[in-house]
């Protein structure tokens, strides 16, 4: 035990330290959420890998290894890649162009308000804080694994970690704490593969142990994998944690080559050692009545001595507390950015904004706390949340970037349509055998080209398809002195 704890008070004591020297030297918001847009090459590599191995690879990607063999891996990562790579080639130049914030900007932006609203509140309620909460709960389970802590006050001392951190830093003591918890999350996650894999006594072993279909890549149930890939993948295109270290590179070329090597070593490297981690674990922990999201921890307590397995916790740490301040500060852009400045405060000024986001964090995290005292399913919960994010934005994001006909009335109509239909579906019970996804982009796709093409553009717009015309950057007083000119002319 004193191998777990000293790894994960230096651990601590380090991130903490790098906070408090950030708190210092941020004076606004655009320093605290978006680093001035001045992050070079290298952090941005760093930074997106571990943003992406937070508690979903670490803790999920080990039971659906378990659960389902290599169709874990085709199953989660692989789509997240592809989408990921999809939006670093095609996307990242013209984002890093616009020098904006957040996913909800560009609506802002392009249609004027309230088309930002709606992506606004799914990004900080729908996803922001549960998936914090998901990084909370995998550490309030550490600390009662490891050290018999009970697991409601592990809740509280994982939150405290998280929330303290990026509270004090921001996106600036991320970027870099990022960069070192990189390093100790790749070593810790090589560590335990290799042990777990010796420890099954090797593919000799492990091959006759899984059930059939786990050693396939498509797995026993072909079509179950890749309704699942569809459902996971797409939200990746609009993922704003990727979008946020999109904006915040220096250049457009950082932008494009920083995400896109990250994305690739991330999704392809990293993404599957968990998988065989959790196909090894086959050979050596009954199924009966276990969960897959508990495999990781009984892995890390069985198979490790101490001085190694605290390695592996320090890992642990790192890939939930990356996850977790990215997830955090998600959340507050959108309250601070999208909300209390385009529609409370316009002329805040950026020390304004700065309180603004250090409240918004504390509220984030809070409401985040909470909801991880009710999780019992970390990739349930994930599903759900990249599920119904997805059939709300990507096909408005698709339309704003590649239609100029698109009109706000249309995308609005659009993400009421997806997700509702979604929703609704789902309740039915799948009606047909079908999907929820198919027809909640079906109800979307309708909503979106016939509400664009019967109504007209409406005050405030810019008439772009942002993808080959750029878009003109407004200050939020801008965005309002527009629309009520154009409001105007059309009386």
């Amino acid at each position: 035990m004193i191998w777990y704890a000293l790894y994960i008070a230096l651990f601590v004591a380090v991130m903490f330290g790098v906070g408090l020297y950030h708190f210092r030297r941020t004076k606004g918001a655009d320093d605290y959420l978006i680093a001035g847009w001045d992050v070079g090459p290298v952090k941005i590599f760093l930074t997106v890998i571990a943003t992406w191995a937070g508690a979903s690879i670490f803790i999920g990607s080990v039971g659906l290894g378990y659960q389902f063999g290599l169709s874990g891996y085709v199953r989660f990562a692989l789509p997240a890649t592809v989408f990921s790579v999809i939006l670093a080639v095609v996307f990242a130049r013209k984002l890093r162009r616009t020098r904006l914030y957040t996913v909800p900007d560009i609506f802002d932006e392009r249609l004027g308000k309230p088309a930002g609203v709606i992506p606004a509140l799914l990004s900080a309620g729908l996803y922001a804080a549960p998936v914090t909460a998901m990084q909370i709960v995998a550490l309030g389970a550490m600390f009662n694994i490891l050290f018999g802590m009970p697991l409601g006050w592990g809740l509280i001392l994982g939150w405290v970690i998280i929330y303290g951190y990026t509270m004090l830093g921001g996106l600036p003591s991320v970027i870099v704490t990022d960069s070192i918890q990189t390093v100790v999350l790749v070593v810790g996650l090589v560590i335990m593969g290799v042990a777990t894999w010796n420890y099954a006594g090797g593919m000799t072993d492990i091959a006759p142990a899984v059930p059939d279909g786990h050693l396939s890549l498509i797995g026993d149930d072909p079509m179950g994998t890749l309704v699942f890939a569809m459902t996971i993948g797409p939200f990746y295109l609009i993922w704003q944690s990727s979008w946020q270290r999109i904006y915040a590179a220096r250049t457009e070329r950082i932008a494009l080559w920083g995400n896109l090597t990250g994305m690739v070593v991330a999704g392809t490297v990293i993404a599957i050692i968990p998988v065989f981690i959790g196909m090894a674990a086959r050979s050596f922990v009954p199924a009966e009545g276990l969960r897959p999201d508990s495999v990781f921890y009984i892995v890390l307590q069985d198979i490790l001595p101490p001085y190694l397995g605290g390695i592996l916790a320090m890992a642990l740490m790192a890939a939930l507390v990356s996850g977790g301040d990215s997830f955090l500060l998600q959340g507050t852009a959108n309250l601070t950015r999208d909300l209390y400045q385009r529609y409370a405060r316009p002329d805040a000024s950026q020390e304004q904004l700065l309180r603004t986001s250090r409240w918004g964090v504390t509220l984030i995290g809070l409401v985040a706390l909470l909801i991880a005292f009710f999780i019992t399913d970390i990739v349930g919960i994930y599903t759900y949340t990249l599920k119904w994010t997805a059939v709300t934005l990507v096909l408005p994001f698709l339309a704003v970037m590649f239609w100029r006909r698109t009109t706000r009335f249309g995308v609005i109509a659009c993400m009421l349509a997806g997700l509702g239909v979604t929703i609704a579906w789902e309740v039915g019970g799948n009606p047909f055998g079908l999907t929820e996804i198919v027809p909640g982009y079906l109800a979307g796709a309708v909503a979106l080209v016939a509400g664009s093409l019967f109504t007209d553009h409406a005050p405030g717009e810019q008439v772009r398809a942002i993808w080959f015309d750029g878009l003109e950057r407004r200050t939020a007083e801008e965005v309002t002195a527009t629309a009520g000119r154009s409001r105007d002319r059309v009386e």
